[in-house]
C-alpha cells in the first residue's frame, strides 16, 4: 500500500471531496488539447491570430495536467500547493483572454455553432476560482501541509 493511498484513507469526507474534486477538475483540463486544432486553424489562416495566446495557454494547461495529477496524488506538499495556485491563476488568465478575444474578434473556430461562446469559459472560470479559493481555506490548505512520516 502506498503512502498516498494510506493518506487518502485517513482523510475525512470533506477532505476527500476536495481531493477527488481537484483531481477530476485537473483531469478535465485535458480537453484543452483541442487548442491544437485552433492553432492549426490560425496557421492555416482560418482563425484570427488573436487566438494564438489563449490557445497556447490552453496547451499549457493540458500538458501540465499530467504532472499535476501525479503531484496531487503522490506529493502533497508546498511545491504542489504552489504549482496549483500558479496553474489555476494562469487558467483564469486564459479564460479572461478568451472573453476579451471573443468580444473583439469573435469566437474561435472550435466554438462554431455554439449559441453562447461565453458560457463554457464562464463555467470554467468559476470552477477555477473555486478550486483556487479552496487552496487558501484551512481544510484545502491542510491537504498540502501535513507532516510526512
Amino acid at each position: 500500500m502506498s503512502s498516498a493511498s494510506k493518506a487518502f484513507k485517513e482523510m475525512n469526507r470533506a477532505e476527500r471531496g476536495i481531493f477527488i474534486g481537484t483531481l477530476i477538475w485537473i483531469l478535465l483540463q485535458l480537453s484543452r488539447f483541442i487548442a491544437v486544432v485552433l492553432i492549426n486553424d490560425i496557421n492555416d489562416g482560418l482563425a484570427s491570430e488573436a487566438w494564438r495566446y489563449p490557445a497556447y495557454l490552453d496547451l499549457f494547461a493540458a500538458v501540465l495536467a499530467f504532472p499535476l495529477i501525479w503531484a496531487v496524488w503522490a506529493r502533497r506538499e508546498l511545491l504542489t500547493w504552489a504549482a496549483l495556485v500558479i496553474y489555476w491563476t494562469i487558467s483564469i488568465v486564459d479564460h479572461i483572454g478568451n472573453f476579451v478575444t471573443t468580444t473583439f474578434v469573435g469566437p474561435p473556430t472550435i466554438a462554431e455553432g455554439m449559441e453562447n461562446p461565453y458560457l463554457v469559459p464562464a463555467i470554467q472560470t468559476a470552477l477555477d476560482v473555486v478550486f483556487l479559493a479552496v487552496l487558501f481555506i484551512p481544510l484545502g490548505r491542510d491537504l498540502f501541509f501535513q507532516p510526512q512520516n
